[in-house]
């Protein structure tokens, strides 16, 4: 599966990068940000198909890690969750070049972001173009999760959070 665009809209404020196809609907290529390497671990599903569901309040196809071309002309991975064939949200994973992952949660600047309290070492929510997008700091990595299409409450998020850090590789 090759996704891009609506699950990848959030290059400006997190680590995605651009496309080369770009799904209907969803915002134009970005540049990668700085700060990040993406495509850290093999499989960035951290949600199962029911925690997926819960998060974005529908009805999902079992999480799947897909591929994703970038605007720079190389290739990348994300854990994709669709309902009804279209992408609704987006994990990835990415390692922190310079410090902690906790750091760059609380370092991040986005006008419309807020923390998220009591999530690993540190969790904000970030209203995007394409949604809002939770960054999860693990000990670590950094962990992203987008939704397209729906807001979830807090409690979703930290459900969501408190999953994704199980599976989280040490």
């Amino acid at each position: 599966m090759r996704v891009c665009g609506v699950v990848l809209a959030l290059a400006s404020t997190l680590a995605g990068s651009g496309c080369t196809t770009v799904v209907a609907g969803s915002a134009a290529p970005g540049p990668r940000v700085v700060g990040l390497d993406p495509d850290v671990v093999a499989d960035e599903c951290l949600l199962t198909t029911a925690e997926a569901g819960e998060l974005v309040d529908l009805a999902v196809e079992p999480p799947q890690q897909s591929s994703v071309d970038r605007g720079d002309g190389s290739r990348g991975a994300a854990c994709v969750v669709t309902s009804d064939a279209e992408p609704v949200a987006l994990v990835n994973v990415y390692a922190v070049r310079s410090g902690t992952p906790g750091d760059y949660v609380r370092a991040t600047g986005a006008a419309a972001r807020r923390e998220l309290p009591g999530v690993g070492a540190g969790a904000t929510v970030i209203g995007t173009a394409a949604g809002p997008a939770l960054q999860l700091a693990g000990g670590r990595y950094l962990v992203t999760i987008l939704v397209s299409g729906s807001v979830p409450t807090d409690e979703e998020w930290h459900a969501a959070a408190e999953a994704a850090l199980t599976r989280l590789p040490a």
